[in-house]
């Protein structure tokens, strides 16, 4: 298997550049022009605070968990 994260802040943009990469097409397009296809053993998380700028279409293909901060925290 082969990840790819993304972790930041989600831009509107971007965000919705994804919808080709998450559906069955599996095309990442990068701003470029260069298209990359996705191998069925490759992954991606998309790791950020809020979806506030993402679209229904995009929610709509990402599984999504929630964990709050008080849960995980920043020390061990």
């Amino acid at each position: 298997m082969k990840w790819i994260v993304f972790d930041g802040p989600v831009d509107a943009i971007w965000i919705e550049d994804m919808n080709s990469v998450l559906d069955d097409s599996m095309l990442l397009c990068l701003g470029n022009g260069e298209r990359i296809k996705l191998n069925l053993s490759m992954r991606i998380i998309i790791e950020c605070e809020d979806l506030f700028h993402a679209s229904l279409a995009t929610v709509s293909r990402a599984g999504i968990i929630w964990v709050p901060e008080e849960t995980v925290g920043w020390k061990v």
